[in-house]
């Protein structure tokens, strides 16, 4: 099941207060990402997505995805094992002239995770 959204970012939004967006979900695994940057971005709009509180894209805290007339295409195996299960989208906007939209699809496999997976968070939960 695919979902979607497209994220205004107005001009001049800044990475402490950015746009916000939430896409409700179902319990699943997230197997593929989307995140599309229409001509006219110049790298200057910024994406993360996140769980919870947790950045999932990208893995690196700090870092951004951003590009100009280029689609990111990102196979994942992440399962979302508690509710709610949604993923919001947080973008920013370093030009001080014109709003951008980016697209964000999120390609969930709906359903019980893996368990084997689970289980590995679990003995990861018990390390840390």
């Amino acid at each position: 099941m695919w979902y979607m959204a497209s994220v205004e970012v107005p001009p001049a939004t800044v990475e402490t207060q950015p746009v916000v967006e939430e896409i409700p979900l179902t319990l699943g695994t997230i197997e593929r990402v989307l995140v599309g940057f229409p001509r006219g971005c110049a790298g200057l709009v910024h994406v993360t997505l996140h769980d919870k509180g947790w950045q999932i894209l990208p893995w690196t805290l700090g870092e951004s995805l951003a590009w100009d007339d280029y689609m990111f295409d990102l196979q994942l195996h992440y399962p979302l094992v508690a509710e709610p299960y949604t993923v919001i989208v947080r973008a920013w906007n370093q030009d001080d002239s014109y709003p951008h939209t980016v697209f964000v699809g999120i390609g969930l496999t709906e359903g019980q995770p893996d368990e084997s997976f689970l289980n590995f968070l679990r003995a990861l939960k018990e390390v840390a």
